[in-house]
């Protein structure tokens, strides 16, 4: 897990970094950490608890005028499913969205009218960990949060912050029946960068609510991977499935694009070493949206970049059609998008999906939670709607003859 969320922090700082040196990527001095403590309660196999303390940490940057990113670490102390003393830690990736900016584009210095509210929505980790018996962690997986948060300003780079949180457990966590649910409330303090609400709005940001959103379709090949690199019974070509995907995004500025997809179709459960044959196909859905930056624009400042690198991480629901099983799968990836057009563009996607074991019919030899993957390579055409503000990758001919 830890070769996971490295890259993620890295990520993270590099994007800090970049904000003092470039206001394109994020204007400067958008910079925010926060700590909070509060109570919670654990709802588990028709039983609900609740107790005291939680606590929670948080570093974020704005990204775009109304929508932030940032890293979130909750802890709870309380009893697991068992009655037992244990340590709940969440590691999460959140955004976190400015409805005011968005719905009533006010901004009141005292945080008076309208009133200030911050929707949550995050992806991450979970473990537990019996504290009195002291042994190893007693259950892992992934899970899904929504939240809010109401912030109130104390000083000119100081709130006072109330939030509240819903992660969303996998079926099955903690040995426990039906669905699981963690809630946590607490009040905590956030300092700001900067007492500067008005300037989050990039270079070349869009520039209304209907411009610069994309569509697109694609198809191609994944492959049933259970411990992709030191499995030496893989199956080989025998777990290859189809995965042909829907995708809808949009272009927030030069460098920041935001998509949802579904996805999916075919896979296979682990390949049986007796027999010499794939596990039983299944179909599946796969229903993820990806925060993805354009390195290309990164490395050339000018307009005129027709081939666009874009990787991204990105997390959401996935189920299976044949047993009803539903839970929640990450994934990261790499997409190349080649210009066509003002409207046009080719894409290749690189992807690997991270899939809970029971989904994919079972652990891995491992026996980690997410040693279960969907790697998948697919090509299609997405087509561009609206005005296209941010179609930085127009060469300047191509731009005067649009005119």
């Amino acid at each position: 897990m830890k070769k996971i969320l490295l890259p993620i922090l890295l990520a993270c700082c590099c994007v800090t970094a970049q904000a003092q040196e470039n206001d394109g990527l994020v204007y400067p001095n958008t910079f925010y950490a926060s700590f909070g403590v509060g109570g919670f309660s654990y709802a588990h196999s028709s039983e609900s608890a609740f107790g005291a303390p939680s606590a929670n940490l948080t570093a974020g940057v704005w990204l775009t005028a109304p929508m932030a990113f940032q890293i979130s670490l909750d802890g709870v102390m309380g009893n697991n499913a068992a009655g037992k003393s244990s340590l709940f830690m969440f590691a999460d990736a959140e955004f976190k969205w400015d409805a005011n900016s968005t719905l009533f584009h006010v901004y009141n210095k005292n945080y008076l009218k309208p009133i200030p509210f911050y929707p949550l929505i995050g992806m991450g980790c979970v473990w537990l960990k019996d504290m009195a018996s002291g042994a190893a962690t007693r259950d892992n997986s992934f899970s899904m949060m929504l939240g809010l948060q109401a912030p109130l300003r104390i000083s000119g780079m100081m709130d006072a912050v109330l939030q509240y949180k819903c992660f969303f457990l996998t079926q099955g966590f903690d040995g426990s029946a039906g669905d699981n649910y963690m809630h946590t409330v607490g009040v905590g303090l956030q300092f700001r960068q900067a007492d500067d609400p008005y300037h989050r709005r990039t270079e070349r940001y869009t520039r209304g609510l209907a411009e610069d959103w994309f569509f697109g379709l694609g198809l191609g090949p994944n492959y049933s991977a259970f411990d992709l690199f030191s499995n030496p019974y893989s199956g080989g070509l025998s777990m290859i499935g189809l995965a042909p995907e829907f995708m809808m995004g949009r272009n927030f500025s030069n460098f920041w694009t935001i998509r949802v997809m579904l996805g999916g179709l075919t896979a296979h459960e682990q390949y049986d070493t007796l027999t010499k044959e794939p596990g039983d196909a299944y179909r599946f859905a796969f229903l993820h949206s990806d925060l993805m930056i354009n390195i290309s624009t990164l490395v050339t400042k000018g307009r005129g970049v027709n081939l666009n690198v874009m990787p991204y991480l990105g997390a959401g629901p996935v189920w299976r059609f044949d047993n009803a099983i539903y839970d929640v799968a990450a994934n990261v990836g790499v997409m190349l998008r080649y210009y066509l057009s003002q409207k046009s563009d080719l894409y290749l996607d690189c992807r690997y999906v991270v899939v809970p074991p029971h989904i994919g019919g079972g652990t891995a030899p491992s026996g980690n939670f997410y040693s279960v993957g969907l790697p998948s390579l697919t090509a299609g055409y997405i087509f561009n709607f609206g005005h296209n503000t941010t179609r930085y990758r127009m060469p300047l001919n191509k731009c005067a003859a649009s005119l």
